[in-house]
Formats: structure tokens, C-alpha cells, sequence
């Protein structure tokens, strides 16, 4: 570039090349960063298809997880609501589940034994000891014994009572 035509710059020209180099950068580190966190999650999707093989000898699919998350995350009526809409379709198709159309009516459980059942899944889950029924309640006191049992279960070492809980797997040094 010669004298004259530097003295001609227009003003801000250099702000327009640091805004690009920005922009590059920023793009360039976000990249960067994508390319890490993909990497993380692959190692992590091996991690969790290796629980996956370990629950498929006992019986279960990862079709069994997903519905275990989704009664977690939803509250019963979602999943009530779900489970009337799914017996609907199955009249429509002719499907024998469809007979069992009173399956979803009322919940008649007593307050005390359904508070049990959702302490015992605490407990099975390790969650919190938040007891929702109050400790001086009877549904408070049913939620605690279970909450009690559930940590009780989940905490018992049960794999002993097994000679070979996995048989369908094979040792790590034999897959090399």
C-alpha cells in the first residue's frame, strides 16, 4: 500500500478487521469446544451402553430405562393420561390389552400404603429423606418405614447370592 492511499484509509477500517478476527475466533474456540464435549459424549454413550449389557442378562431393555425415566420425570396423571390414550389405540387395533379397560380407574391404595410404596422407592433411589406426609402423620411414619426398607434393599449386597450374575458376559482380557 503506498503513502497515499494509507493516508486515504477510511476511518474504522481497522474496527472491521478486529470485529472479523473476533468472529473467527470466537467460532474457532466454540468449534473447538463442540469437538471436545462430542468426544466426552461418545465416551459416555460406551459408558452407557455397557450398563445397558449389563441389564440385558436379567431381562431388561433400554425400552425399560426410558419408561423408568419417564415415570420419574412425569406425574402420575401424565402418565394415567398416556397409558388411557395407548389402551384406546389398542381397542382400535383389536389388541387384547384393550380388554383391560378398568386398569386406569380410580386408585383406591390406602394414603398410608401408597405413602410406603413412593418411600420405598426413595429409599431404592437413593433420593433425599424428604418426607412429603410429615413424621407425625400415619402416612408420614408409612413413607419413613419405607424410605427405611428402600435404603435397606438398596445398600443389602445381593450379587454373593449369585454364582454368576452375568453368564451371558464374557471377561474383559477375552474381548482383546
Amino acid at each position: 500500500m503506498t503513502k497515499a492511499k494509507a493516508a486515504k484509509a477510511e476511518p474504522g477500517h481497522n474496527i472491521q478487521d478486529e470485529r472479523a478476527q473476533f468472529e473467527e475466533q470466537q467460532f474457532l474456540n466454540t468449534f473447538r469446544e463442540i469437538k471436545d464435549l462430542k468426544s466426552e459424549i461418545g465416551a459416555t454413550m460406551g459408558e452407557i451402553n455397557e450398563a445397558y449389557k449389563r441389564l440385558k442378562p436379567l431381562g431388561f431393555t433400554k425400552g425399560d430405562i426410558k419408561w423408568a425415566m419417564e415415570l420419574e420425570e412425569k406425574d402420575s396423571g401424565e402418565i394415567i393420561s398416556m397409558m388411557q390414550r395407548r389402551i384406546r389405540i389398542a381397542k382400535m387395533l383389536g389388541h387384547g390389552l384393550a380388554r383391560q379397560v378398568d386398569l386406569f380407574d380410580q386408585d383406591r391404595t390406602p394414603l398410608e400404603d401408597r405413602a410406603y410404596e413412593e418411600g420405598l422407592a426413595a429409599g431404592k433411589l437413593r433420593k433425599d429423606a424428604a418426607n412429603p406426609y410429615g413424621a407425625d402423620s400415619a402416612a408420614g411414619q408409612a413413607w419413613q418405614r419405607g424410605f427405611n426398607d428402600g435404603t435397606a434393599f438398596i445398600n443389602k449386597e445381593l450379587a454373593a447370592v449369585m454364582d454368576d450374575p452375568f453368564p451371558d458376559e464374557q471377561p474383559a482380557a477375552a474381548e482383546a
